[in-house]
């Protein structure tokens, strides 16, 4: 158990789909949280104790606000070294304790997984957090969960069925299964990794967190079921899809670069299915029950009107 628990928790990206489910697990789990915002930001954070706006490329602004905390989160899109530094450099002057960069990613420890496009300024923060922790500048943490569990990704046709299109889209049969994982899961696993009980734990390395495996054909199967709706199926093959990405990239045409994300969820080799070293029992973080999958499922389609009536 770490001798001096954690309390106060700054977190970059707050008001955001993901920052805001941070933002509320960390409140539920205790912890006084600190927004930290751009300067011309509008938004305001739900349950924050309170909120900071400074400009976010100021080391010293950064620094300042900053102060007093013992972990800083960060759950701000689009995240590169060059940005990332500046908050992380910050945190250091200011005496914080712990960092969590906004890595929120797949799986990120196979060498197929490394070499994808999409996840190269991850790696390279990943690789930067490593070396801070090693010299005993700061500890880190960080928090990965495969494809988010919604239904902008499990029901557009992109991956399994598409409510809308009437079809599902299956890669190499559609069988592989993938680590999904809600928003709210994420927040859950991140906040509990912080907890006293965890806290030594997670130091210095990387939390895998989920809510259930699960493949393109069960998903379009439990649609089918919820909906009524009888999906063409479309087949893929992932080499095709991933050569076709790289060879798109190679003519510098970033069109394809979302396609990268299929053999990163379902290619042979890059560890989509991470059960075996996910830290869900660890932080005591239970799998979604059959029955609470067909609710979640449920849930989006009468949002979307496609459930049966």
């Amino acid at each position: 158990m770490s001798s001096t628990p954690f309390r106060n928790i700054a977190i970059l990206g707050a008001t955001g789909n993901l920052g805001s489910k941070v933002l509320a697990a960390l409140n539920n789990a205790g912890f006084t949280v600190t927004a930290i915002q751009r300067k011309e930001s509008k938004n305001t954070p739900d349950e924050a104790a309170k909120s900071l706006k400074v400009d976010l490329t100021n080391e010293k602004d950064l620094t300042s606000a900053f102060r007093g905390q013992d972990v800083v989160v960060s759950v701000m899109p689009n995240p590169s070294v060059a940005t990332d530094q500046i908050w992380m450099k910050a945190a250091i002057a200011a005496g914080v304790r712990r960092i969590i960069p906004s890595e929120f990613s797949g799986n990120l420890e196979t060498e197929l997984s490394r070499q994808l496009p999409i996840v190269t300024d991850k790696i390279e923060i990943r690789k930067y957090l490593e070396e801070l922790g090693q010299q005993g500048k700061i500890e880190w943490s960080s928090i990965n969960n495969g494809p988010f569990l919604i239904p902008m990704i499990w029901l557009s046709g992109w991956i399994g069925p598409g409510v809308k299109p009437k079809i599902t889209t299956l890669h190499d049969g559609g069988e592989r299964l993938v680590c999904a994982t809600t928003l709210e899961r994420i927040g859950e696993g991140l906040a509990r990794s912080l907890l006293p009980e965890y806290a030594e734990k997670t130091k210095n390395r990387a939390i895998y967190v989920y809510s259930t495996a699960i493949s393109e054909r069960k998903m379009t199967a439990l649609a089918e079921k919820l909906s009524g709706i009888k999906f063409e199926e479309i087949t893929v093959s992932v080499e095709t899809v991933t050569k076709e990405a790289f060879d798109a990239l190679e003519q510098g045409d970033t069109s394809k670069m979302m396609n990268f994300f299929v053999p990163y969820c379902f290619g042979d080799g890059y560890g989509g299915d991470f059960r075996y070293m996910a830290s869900n029992k660890e932080l005591g973080l239970e799998e979604l029950t059959e029955v609470k999958l067909e609710e979640l499922v449920k849930g989006w389609l009468k949002d979307m009107d496609a459930s049966k009536p």
